[in-house]
Parts: structure tokens; sequence; C-alpha cells
């Protein structure tokens, strides 16, 4: 009789256990709204993460798979990840309406915040980043970012930078750590009001441990802004975790010594002037007066967020232009002609020549179409339910935008894969940029470095082109083009040879 019970007992929990999953798989298929933009239908609950995980295990990068979905959807498709409403942007004129409407320009909630124990000018929404934003274009166009008279300091770098290339005498090296101190100096001078030596180990550290979690981040840094991921099997957390913190010390022990010989009266840098905003607002506070929103809570993030975004994705658009460089040898020779016939022989290049540098601003245009830095953009969120295109964005719902999808759009630009930098030039010869090349997003939201990383661009490359040539080593394999994914998208590791010109 016992036995009989058991077995019954077992039939009533497989039985409920059945309805339970019919019940949620019912909800599921028929909660699904109706006004959403199309795209894939995906599992119960976890939507669409194990198709994304599973192409990517074939070497299938997400902005790639989004092409897919595209194709089959439209460029506005949406889908579910881990029970989220996600919205992917897939051409030039969708992502452009969606980051210019005010309600599609928040951020979700990041794992990030809780890493660093504070908020920053890339995490917060709403009034908050509004004030954060202004400041932060305030303060570094008072020192100069941007404007010509910020030449002289990048170009100061980008000597020092050669010095260091020039001492390999035309052996081989990797010129991604060089690279990444020398850009990272660039926005250090800004923000912390010095620079690092090359040999400084505690500073090359740092700077290994960013680039490796703009790998760890993943595609459009998924796990910064779906926390559950963390928990799975696949995706290396403890790392992740630790290398922030150790960011997070190394950037705090560096506000707590300029907050140690604090003058209100004489900011040398962004960080003194934030720790001037803050004081006036902590006495604000103590006498019962409103105030903005710039405090102890967001300054770590803040200034963690210009350095990060000020040294990776520049650094690594400079790998990639050396590589390119050493692997299209004629489209080099291009370059310094035109630069020793601008130039000349007795002086490195200037901002005031740009005007004239037409094909090597074309050259770096389409470096930076095809080597798209961050494919999948850096996610915004919904402030509330908002129409789009006839369609409904629910609040909260993720945006993404992929940007390899506009840059390598084929009714855009035609033959999208191959490395035509004459594209961007009219038939007078004369460059000409399109709107279409968005590499540093576009909206209210887009990068906050981008006049600095366009100069940064323009004077390392053409300082570069002027003094060397880059070549791949002898007896070498065949250097890759290929890239490999992550929060940013970079170059395989490759070694090359900087040929001093006469």
């Amino acid at each position: 009789m016992s036995l009989l019970k058991s077995v019954l007992w077992f039939l009533d929990v497989r039985t409920a256990l059945l309805c339970l999953v019919l019940f949620l798989v019912l909800r599921w298929f028929f909660g699904r709204r109706k006004d959403l933009p199309p795209g894939p239908v995906g599992l119960p609950i976890i939507g669409s993460i194990l198709a994304i995980h599973r192409e990517m295990r074939r070497s299938i990068e997400p902005h790639n798979l989004f092409m897919r979905y595209a194709a089959k959807y439209g460029p506005v498709f949406s889908l579910n990840i881990l029970n989220k409403t996600v919205v992917v942007l897939n051409d030039f004129s969708s992502v452009k309406e969606a980051f210019q409407h005010p309600q599609l320009n928040d951020r979700p909630k990041m794992l990030l915040s809780d890493v660093l124990k504070s908020d920053g000018v890339s995490i917060a929404s709403g009034k908050p980043w509004i004030e954060l934003r202004r400041f932060c274009l305030t303060v570094l166009r008072s020192f100069g970012v941007g404007k010509t008279s910020f030449e002289e300091k990048i170009g100061e770098e980008a000597e020092e930078l050669m010095k260091e290339m020039s001492d390999f005498n035309g052996k081989p090296f990797d010129p991604k750590p060089l690279l990444g101190n020398a850009v990272s100096n660039v926005i250090c001078n800004v923000i912390f009001g010095k620079r690092y030596k090359y040999a400084d180990e505690e500073f090359t550290r740092l700077l290994a441990l960013l680039a490796r979690n703009f790998k760890l981040l993943g595609a459009g840094a998924a796990v910064n802004f779906f926390p559950i991921l963390r928990h799975l099997p696949f995706v290396p957390t403890a790392e992740l975790l630790s290398n922030f913190d150790e960011i997070r010390v190394f950037v705090t022990s560096i506000i707590d010594s300029h907050r140690a010989i604090f003058d209100a009266n004489d900011p040398k840098d962004f960080t003194d002037c934030f720790l001037k905003e803050v004081k006036q607002n902590e006495a604000k506070d103590a006498m019962g007066v409103q105030h903005g929103f710039l405090s102890e809570r967001n300054i770590a993030g803040t200034i963690i967020a210009l350095f990060g975004a000020g040294t990776e994705t520049t650094a690594t658009t400079l790998q990639w232009a050396l590589l390119y460089m050493a692997v299209y040898p004629e489209i080099q020779q291009q370059v310094q002609a035109e630069i020793d016939a601008v130039v000349g022989r007795n002086r490195l290049p200037r901002m005031a020549d740009k005007p004239e540098l037409n094909f090597t601003r074309a050259v770096i245009w389409e470096i930076q179409r095809l080597s798209l830095i961050v494919p999948l953009g850096i996610a915004h969120a919904a402030a509330s339910d908002t129409q789009f295109r006839g369609f409904t964005i629910p609040k909260g719902a993720l945006l993404i935008s992929n940007l390899w999808a506009v840059a390598h759009d084929p009714n855009v630009w035609p033959e999208p894969d191959q490395f035509k930098p004459q594209r961007f030039l009219n038939d007078k010869g004369e460059a000409v940029i399109t709107d279409e090349l968005i590499p540093f997003s576009v909206g209210r939201r887009s990068c906050i470095g981008e006049h600095l990383a366009k100069m940064e661009l323009v004077i390392f490359f053409s300082y570069f082109m002027h003094q060397f040539t880059f070549k791949k080593p002898d007896n070498s394999p065949p250097l890759s083009l290929k890239g490999r994914g992550g929060l940013n998208y970079t170059p395989s590791s490759f070694e090359i040879c900087a040929i001093k010109r006469e």
C-alpha cells in the first residue's frame, strides 16, 4: 500500500511540474507583447541567450549574428535575454533616431556600479547624467582638450613614443603596450596632472588589467548589463571583479593624494576640479541648501570612465592602423608620399596641415570603419514606454546599437569588407567624411572624448608615417586582419618592425 501511495505521490508531483512548465510556456508565448519589434522567439525565461552563446562558440560574433537577424526581421528587431527585452538597431537611421530621443538615453543598472562602489558619467541616467556630462565637457575644454592648443601635449607624447619605437632598431616588437601607455598619458595629463614612464610597472599592469577587462566584459559588455550572467560557469567573474577592484584602488589612491594637497583656489587638473565641486556641494548640504549631483559617490566612476575610454579605444585604433599599413604597404607609401609633399622632411606634421592631408585622413577613416572598435556600442535603456517607428519600446528595455552593421552596410559602403580609403575621396581628391561613419556613436550619449580621439589619431598616425615605415617581421607568419571580440574589437597579437625613414 505504501508503495502505491509513493507511486501516486510521484505521479502527482510530476503532473504538477508538467502543468507548471506548460503554464510558464503558455504564459511566455501568449504574454509576448504584440507591439514589440519583430525578432527571434527564443526559449521561455532565458530567451535567446543559449542561441547567442552557441553561435559564439562557433566563432560567430554577436554583431554578425545580429546582422543575420536584421536581414530576416528588419533593421530594428527585438529579442528576449534572461527575461529582459532587448531592442537591436542595425542601420544608421534607426541608431540616430533612437539615440536622439530623450526617453531612450538612460543606462540600465550596471554590475560596474556595484563593483566600483561608484556611479559616474558613463553609468548615470537622467538629471545626474546631464549634469555630469556637462561638467566633464566643460572642464575638459577648460584644459584645452579638443582645441588646437592641446596639439602640443599630444605631439610631445607622440615623440616620446617614437623614441621608444626607435630603440628597437628595426627589430620586431609588440606595439600594444607602448600605444596604450602613450595614449593613456594624454588623458592622464588632463585628469591626473601627470604622465607615466613607459617602464612604470604599476601603470603597465593597470593598462593590462584594463585591456583584459574590455575582453572579459564580452560583446556589448553583456555581463555588465545582465548581472545574472556572473553566475554562469563560462563567465570569468572572479577575474573580472578582481581586476576592476585593483583598478578602483589605483584610481582611489590618486584621488586621495589629490585630496591631501587640494587647493580650491588652484585646481591643476580634472580631479582637482571635481573635488572642488564635491566640497562646494558638501558645504551646501551642511547648510541645507539644494545642490547638484557631483558627489563622492560618482567621482571615482567618472574618472575611471574617462581614463578607460580615453585609453583603450584610441590605442586599439592605432594598433589597427599599424597593422593595416604593414598589410597594405602600397597604401602606406601613398600616405608617406602625401605627408612628405605637404609637410616636408624637416619638421613633423601639425594640425594645420590636416586640410591638405586628404588621403591620410581617408585612410584613418577607413581603418575606423573596418575595425569598428566597439561593435555593439554601449547599451541604452528606455526611461519610459516609448513609441518608436510604430513599435513600443517598454520601460527598462535595453537598446543595442549594432555599429558594426552600420559600418558594413552594403547600401552605404560598396564592397564593405574591402579596405578602400578612396571611398572617402571626392572627384577632386578631397577627403569627405560621411554621416554614416559613427565610430563614436551618435546622439545625446555619444563619446565625450570624440574630439580628443580624432586629434590624437591624426597626430599619432601622421607622426608615425612621417618617421617610420612599418613592416611585417621577416620569416614570420602572415599578419591577420581578423579581430577578437569583447567589449572592443582588437587585432590578434602581432609584432611589427618600425624602420626609421631618412
